[in-house]
């Protein structure tokens, strides 16, 4: 089929947004998936969206205003995955919070996705999200939001407002908050073993409170793992509709 050079340019504009918001999503942005697979789910997702979308208007007709064009669209991208990986990062560092009131900071492994060494914990409940996340069709809703963001945001119709800079902000404080819902549980159990600990210590001096307190709270945080996985599946939930909420938030806050 016969296209215009504009439209070619559009066609290339639809998948520099795609391909970065795949590169920056979770799960489907992890460091271990090759980079041609993110590429071709790119083009993929992209061909998809192409019979959906009206070709860019022609005001890019010199090389620094299409480069300019494909900033805007990476940028678009990028925030688009960002916001919708912040739950993630809450999650992982729930992990890591209670790792360390376990005594399990040293216990790390090498985690992939982040090159990085993160504790045993952390990582189990990032596997829990990620199996979560399919099963609520996390991965559907990305689509599907990517698809509202070309009718909300079109062809380099990318606008920020400075409401947009503190909403990020307010955002990227609520990792915390979710870290902290996340993890308190095991959080409150651990403050309870150390209480108890203490009284112990007061009652009987000649225990070795470190030695025998030490297994004491990794065999109450373990036990407070397994009975509150329901507890962090109503959790996920709740900060999954939140974050459906936050990134329709966020593509009207850049819509032109």
């Amino acid at each position: 089929m016969p296209f215009t050079w504009f439209e070619y340019q559009s066609m290339l504009l639809v998948l520099v947004r795609v391909t970065a918001l795949i590169a920056a999503a979770p799960i489907l942005g992890d460091r271990q998936i090759p980079q041609m697979v993110k590429v071709g789910l790119g083009v993929f997702v992209a061909l998809l969206l192409l019979p959906l979308l009206s070709p860019a208007p022609s005001t890019y007709t010199t090389t620094p205003a299409f480069l300019l064009a494909v900033a805007k669209e990476v940028m678009v991208g990028v925030t688009l995955g960002f916001v919708a990986h912040l739950m993630f990062y809450g999650i992982q560092f729930s992990g890591q919070f209670v790792s360390l009131q376990m005594g399990f900071a040293a216990a790390q492994i090498f985690d992939p996705s982040s090159e990085s060494n993160v504790p045993v914990i952390g990582q189990f409940y990032y596997i829990v999200a990620v199996l979560l996340y399919f099963a609520v069709g996390g991965h559907q809703f990305l689509i599907e939001a990517l698809r509202t963001s070309f009718e909300a945001i079109p062809l380099t119709g990318l606008h920020w407002e400075s409401s947009f800079f503190q909403y990020m902000i307010g955002l990227t404080s609520d990792v915390f908050t979710i870290a902290l819902r996340i993890a308190a549980p095991v959080f409150v159990t651990i403050l309870l073993t150390e209480f108890a600990l203490g009284m112990l210590a007061r009652l009987v001096p000649q225990m070795n409170i470190f030695i025998f307190g030490f297994p004491l709270k990794i065999l109450a945080g373990m036990l407070m793992i397994a009975i509150s996985m329901p507890i962090f599946g109503r959790v996920f939930r709740v900060v999954y509709q939140t974050s459906q909420t936050d990134l329709y938030r966020i593509i009207q806050l850049i819509a032109p």
